[in-house]
């Protein structure tokens, strides 16, 4: 039988079965492999943290509960078509909770290349939230770029935009072991904010590291901003030169396609990219860790304490 992870309360995860339905019209069943841990947004999701008013814009296909907890959430899901027809045995991708197995209708899914290893597939959803945020920023050519934060996006992040000509990258990270990783790949760590910087992006979801994108910035400078903060309040400080810096805080998140770019990228399309970009650089290197899918209870119960240990990127492994 398979199982699916629920977050029953702010302190508790468990395994739970899940039946087949009974009507399979029209589904194909999805042996999973493997999926992604989007640590920041699932940290507030099981933590009871979600807003539930946003519920409909921030959920995810075939979720199950409400953000009010219990709920059955996850993100990036890759696996093997087992039922019988023309997907049988293609990978797939799809955005689906954490479940050993799953019946879904066939427009869910997207092959996957053959070139793609299965185990670096579930970066696929991270990938076009990067492409979201690089197409938010306008960042071209000759720009100096901050990153503030190291972890699974500001890493494919930074990963991504060094392939771009001529761009100055630098990141500031608070935690020592992402910090010497950061060092180990080529980054250019910085302990004092910089000053004068075309575009800086905030992954940290911290009113911290938001203040210091906003600091390090130019005149007309722009803070792209991936953190969802949930029912977190936070305090900044507009009162020294945000305001008539003219500095902007620009939203940026997977669910929307910009509008400028909407007459010429589909949904379809972008994951096209993700893809291409996943086989073109070494993102794989920056997994930190597989946890096998019976201990991820105990995972979810680490995170909601900021215990989960050292690490960039965690994917769970079916």
């Amino acid at each position: 039988m398979a199982k699916a992870l629920w977050h029953i309360n702010p302190e508790f995860s468990e395994l739970r079965d899940v039946d087949a339905p009974i009507d399979k019209t029209g589904l194909i069943r999805v042996e999973s492999k493997y999926s992604l841990i989007s640590t920041g947004t699932e940290r507030l999701v099981s933590s009871g943290l979600g807003m539930a008013s946003l519920e409909a814009f921030m959920s995810v296909p075939y979720m199950e509960g409400g953000f009010s907890l219990p709920i059955k959430y996850g993100y990036s899901l890759v696996g093997v078509v087992t039922s019988e027809g023309t997907l049988k045995g293609k990978h797939v991708h799809l955005m689906h909770p954490h479940q050993s197995e799953c019946w879904v209708d066939a427009s869910s899914v997207t092959v996957l290349p053959d070139d793609i290893p299965l185990s670096k597939a579930p970066l696929i959803s991270n990938l076009e939230t990067i492409i979201n945020a690089i197409w938010d920023s306008e960042v071209s050519i000759g720009e100096r770029v901050m990153i503030c934060g190291f972890g699974n996006i500001g890493v494919l992040l930074a990963e991504t935009l060094r392939h771009y000509p001529g761009i100055e990258i630098c990141i500031m990270e608070k935690q020592a072991y992402r910090k010497q990783l950061a060092k180990d790949a080529g980054f250019q760590v910085v302990e004092d904010i910089p000053s004068g910087l075309d575009v800086t992006f905030e992954t940290t979801s911290s009113a911290q590291g938001l203040q210091n994108c906003i600091q390090a910035l130019k005149h007309e400078g722009k803070v792209i901003n991936l953190s969802w903060y949930g029912s977190k309040t936070i305090t900044l400080d507009l009162g020294t030169d945000f305001h008539y810096g003219r500095k902007q805080i620009i939203s940026s998140q997977v669910s929307q396609i910009p509008h400028s770019k909407k007459d010429q990228w589909s949904y379809a399309k972008r994951k096209a990219l993700a893809m291409k970009l996943l086989m073109e650089y070494p993102y794989e290197n920056y997994i930190s860790s597989f946890i096998p899918f019976g201990d991820s209870p105990a995972f979810y119960d680490s995170l909601r304490k900021g215990e989960q240990g050292d690490g960039l990127i965690w994917c769970i492994a079916y």
